[in-house]
């Protein structure tokens, strides 16, 4: 009966055991996930936030390119709303020359972390509200929207949004 005894401590040992080293490889799973998950998290940051600040580094509008002053009708002399984005020959990012000429630009990155989706849209807003409006204003909001593959909420690729309200006067 002794023998039994050893037997069954050493079973139920080895059953506390296995529990413990499963809750253990959960645990080592769980944080290289939240680990892998951030640094994705740090490079969608990343891509849209430098679209955000090259966007920035251009002129508020196609009126306001090299001007010697600034334009008489303000906002009036401004781009009209439906005609934000590239003008004429402005097909490459590096070609852009105003903030607006970022409306409807859309690229996949590969970055050592995979493929990343980025577009970016951009509308005046209304001063007040800083809502979007369909007439001229002093405001521009750019919104530039990244999605990974590996980045996902639901079964679908979650969609980060990063936004910046521009202003002329603020130049």
């Amino acid at each position: 009966m002794i023998g039994y005894s050893e037997v069954i401590q050493t079973m139920a040992a080895m059953m506390i055991f296995s529990i413990i080293l499963m809750n253990a490889n959960y645990m080592i799973q769980r944080n290289t996930t939240m680990q892998i998950q951030g640094e994705l998290e740090q490079e969608v940051i990343s891509l849209g936030q430098e679209i955000i600040e090259e966007a920035r580094s251009k002129s508020f509008d196609q009126v306001t390119i090299n001007a010697a002053a600034p334009p008489v009708n303000i906002p009036g002399d401004f781009t009209a709303p439906g005609n934000l984005g590239p003008d004429a020959g402005e097909t490459q990012r590096t070609l852009f020359n105003d903030f607006d000429d970022y409306n409807g630009w859309e690229e996949i990155v590969t970055t050592s972390h995979g493929d990343f989706s980025l577009r970016s849209e951009v509308f005046y807003v209304d001063p007040n509200t800083f809502e979007q409006t369909l007439t001229r204003s002093t405001f521009k909001k750019i919104v530039v929207t990244v999605e990974s593959e590996y980045l996902r909420s639901g079964g679908e690729p979650r969609q980060y949004r990063l936004e910046f309200i521009r202003n002329y006067y603020a130049d």
